[in-house]
């Protein structure tokens, strides 16, 4: 008899990321709406994922929607749980906007995400960033100045080339290989 899968459930491809947690950051840009298909490909393959998001990242998708994805509480906000201090065996940033890949490499941390990223690197642990924007921002220099500062401090980033003048989301595929390698 065939096992039934839950509304909720995934039916697991492997365990290449068992017991690991990972925490997927979404920022507010059209690619936010990829982030239930990452969360339940990362569970496919037995991460336990924690969603966090960005201000701006609810205008495209809501902590509800991440939290039936990933069986954890999409945590949009600062709080007294302090949810976003916690280490992660990974921290995935998808999308990745200018505005906080900026505030990333400057160490502003005001938010779920930049707070999250600040403590994570002030644990010297992984972090992948995954941009998605119109091509002339990627070409600003100041993206060029704070991806050089990130990758500095041992964040990795993985770019799409650009579509329609636009830097979109990677395959599924190509994200859980780059997610499988930063664990490595």
């Amino acid at each position: 008899m065939k096992a039934q899968v839950s509304d909720r459930g995934v039916k697991a491809k492997s365990k290449q990321l068992a017991k690991r947690r990972i925490a997927l950051a979404v920022c507010g840009g059209i690619g936010a709406v990829d982030s239930i298909k990452i969360i339940r490909e990362l569970r496919r393959h037995g991460a336990e994922v924690t969603p966090f998001l960005t201000p701006s990242a609810t205008d495209f998708i809501t902590p509800l929607s991440l939290e039936w994805a990933s069986h954890q509480k999409g945590i949009d906000r600062l709080g007294a749980g302090a949810e976003h201090l916690e280490p992660f065996d990974l921290v995935v940033i998808a999308p990745a906007t200018l505005n906080t890949i900026a505030k990333c490499a400057l160490g502003i941390a005001d938010n779920a995400v930049t707070t999250l990223v600040a403590a994570q690197l002030g644990r010297h642990l992984p972090i992948l960033v995954v941009p998605t924007m119109n091509v002339q921002l990627q070409n600003h220099p100041a993206y060029k100045d704070h991806r050089e500062r990130l990758m500095n401090w041992g964040t990795q980033f993985l770019e799409s080339p650009p579509e329609e003048d636009r830097i979109k989301m990677p395959e599924l595929a190509e994200l859980l290989g780059a997610v499988v390698q930063c664990l490595k």
